[in-house]
């Protein structure tokens, strides 16, 4: 380099990199630059886009209660909620992947730096080079090496920009969407036992209130299913899934819900490690108890010799597995959930003595376990329920005598209540700020879900002991809970304080669920009579509706639809469709 230090008077080796070095730097400041400005209109968009101050929103609102009739009204909600669902998942999508953006300008900003400073050095003072004979060649190579450098940095950030763009759908800063289910679209589904949450609330008020199996009339279609089983259907869109086996099949069936048509009918293959033998169960809890459970992207299985299986919605099996023999003396009933792309299993076995149950998230993908949890309780038939308390999601779990609170995320114990005793197969329910755990031989406890470790001290608000039910779960709109024994009492609660309301008989026997739709409550008993009664403080049935089938299982309650699934004295079980032609 002369004394002047003027780069252009360098060797052409130093030339060439101080060239490289300075559109290098070019390069990283322009594109640093393009990403600040894209986070600054992210950011703006963010702001100014927020769907809690959406005017359209309000606007539909206020469309919606000068609606003139039920069909406008419907139509108004329709469109609402399908709104509001695009606009969360814009708003939440462009929120989140900013980070994204911000990494990339991190990364730009550091190669703009290294790339200032490679040039600055190139203009300090040297020693005069020697002559060096070779220099033409290696400066004709450096300046190559220059060029595939600069030409390189541009590709990989052009590419770059490809790719952000293609993931976004031509936003910048857009993630490709998780592969699982948003909250609102579980919602307008019934995708587990029990529906959303588990719960029991429909999402539609428009069900039918009047049929007769025996004319027809109000019946849609009704099929037989293959092989038995007392497990309740799910409904996803327009498909309908349930399984069947006998002591030596297991099936899926996944059926059309305008129609009744079978879309597939699959069987679930014996797994390395199946038992050759079948469990000795009883009749009552049969070999296909289990519901099964779907996040509108695949459906899983499980059944009474621990046999699971998952299949993506075309019907291809995407994975089997078996857990071995079930210490389990009634046979396996503990119902499937589904959560951010993962099969939860509570596998609760063994006795007090000696508990064997554990707490399974398994990859929907790929069948890997996720995490797995050992459980303090012995075999148990209640099936989980997940909760959002609103400060953080809790997976609720009870087995004599714990209900156990755990984080569905990584399977960590979040709290635990001494409230249970005897036999557990109700399943839990959350409302009102309670979870509530019952069975008969204990009581009905309403626990706050908010709490840290051993809570039976500190957490549980209630406890109540008359009319626990041994089978039928609870039911609640946060204000009253209701609760069916087998013989077809009915007991209802406030939820504020556990004082009781009433106590009525409706006559018959209940092993189905009841389940909230609006402010009725609809109920099945065993002969397949559904009870439709006022979900107030005073007692008052306002219809039944018969089927003339016994009913044993709780039905799906979709838009102007009820899905069920029959008995015969045979062993035959039927699925019907109730609404209107």
């Amino acid at each position: 380099m002369s004394a002047s230090g003027n780069p252009g008077t360098c060797e052409p080796l130093a030339r060439a990199r101080y060239q490289a070095a300075l559109a290098s730097a070019v390069v990283a400041g322009l594109f640093s630059l393009i990403i600040i400005v894209a986070l600054g209109v992210a950011h703006i968009r963010t702001r100014t886009d927020d769907f809690h101050k959406s005017e359209e929103l309000a606007g539909l609102r206020a469309a919606l209660l000068k609606a003139p009739d039920a069909a406008a009204a419907a139509q108004i909600k329709e469109e609402l909620r399908d709104r509001d669902l695009r606009m969360r998942e814009d708003y939440f999508a462009r929120a989140e992947s900013s980070r994204s953006g911000g990494y990339m300008l991190i990364g730009g900003v550091i190669v703009f730096v290294i790339a200032a400073m490679q040039a600055a050095a190139c203009r300090k003072r040297l020693p005069m080079p020697r002559p060096d004979p070779d220099a033409p060649r290696k400066a004709a190579g450096a300046q190559r090496l220059a060029r595939a450098t600069v030409v390189g940095l541009g590709i990989a950030i052009g590419a770059g920009g490809i790719a952000l763009g293609m993931l976004s759908g031509g936003s910048l800063f857009v993630q490709a969407p998780p592969d699982f289910p948003t909250a609102e679209e579980i919602a307008k589904e019934w995708p587990r036992f029990r529906g959303p949450g588990g719960a029991g609330v429909a999402a539609y008020k428009n069900i039918p209130s009047t049929w007769d199996g025996k004319t027809g009339d109000g019946i849609l279609w009704k099929v037989a299913l293959p092989l038995p089983g007392h497990n309740s259907p799910v409904v996803w869109g327009d498909r309908i899934f349930l399984s069947g086996a006998s002591e030596k099949k297991r099936e899926v069936y996944c059926i059309d819900a305008a129609t009744g048509k079978f879309l597939w009918q699959k069987p679930v293959d014996t797994p390395e490690g199946t038992a050759a033998e079948p469990p000795d169960i009883l009749e009552d809890t049969g070999y296909a108890a289990p519901t099964v459970a779907t996040d509108g992207r695949r459906v899983a299985a499980i059944f009474a010799n621990s046999d699971i299986a998952c299949f993506d919605m075309a019907g291809k099996r995407l994975w089997a597995r078996n857990f071995g023999v079930l210490k389990n003396a009634y046979g396996h009933a503990t119902s499937l959930d589904m959560y951010h792309g993962h099969v939860m299993v509570q596998l609760d076995q063994g006795t007090p003595a000696k508990p064997a149950s554990r707490l399974i998230a398994i990859d929907a993908a790929t069948g890997k376990t996720a995490w797995e949890t050992k459980r303090p309780v012995p075999a148990s038939w209640a099936s989980p329920i997940l909760i959002n308390t609103g400060k953080r999601e809790e997976f609720i779990t009870i087995g004599t005598p714990w209900a156990i609170a755990y984080d569905p995320a990584s399977g960590k114990e979040l709290w635990r209540a001494k409230v249970l005793d005897d036999e557990v197969a109700p399943s839990p329910v959350f409302a009102g700020g309670f979870v509530f755990a019952v069975i008969a031989g204990a009581k009905l406890s309403a626990i706050r879900p908010d709490g840290q470790g051993d809570v039976t001290a500190s957490a549980v608000a209630w406890a109540a002991e008359d009319g626990l039910p041994d089978i039928v779960s609870p039911l609640t709109d946060g204000k009253l809970i209701w609760l069916f024994t087998t013989d077809g009492t009915l007991t209802c609660y406030r939820v504020k304080d556990g004082s009781k309301v009433y106590e009525k008989e409706i006559g018959e026997a209940v092993n189905s669920s009841p389940t909230l739709v609006g402010d009725k409550m609809y109920v099945f008993d065993e002969k397949g009579v559904m009870h439709i009664i006022a979900a107030t403080e005073e007692f008052k049935e306002l219809g039944k509706a018969a089927l003339g089938e016994p009913v044993r299982a709780s039905p799906a309650y979709l838009d102007g639809r009820i899905y069920v699934r029959t008995e015969t004295k045979e062993g035959v079980t039927y699925l019907l469709a109730i609404g209107k032609k």
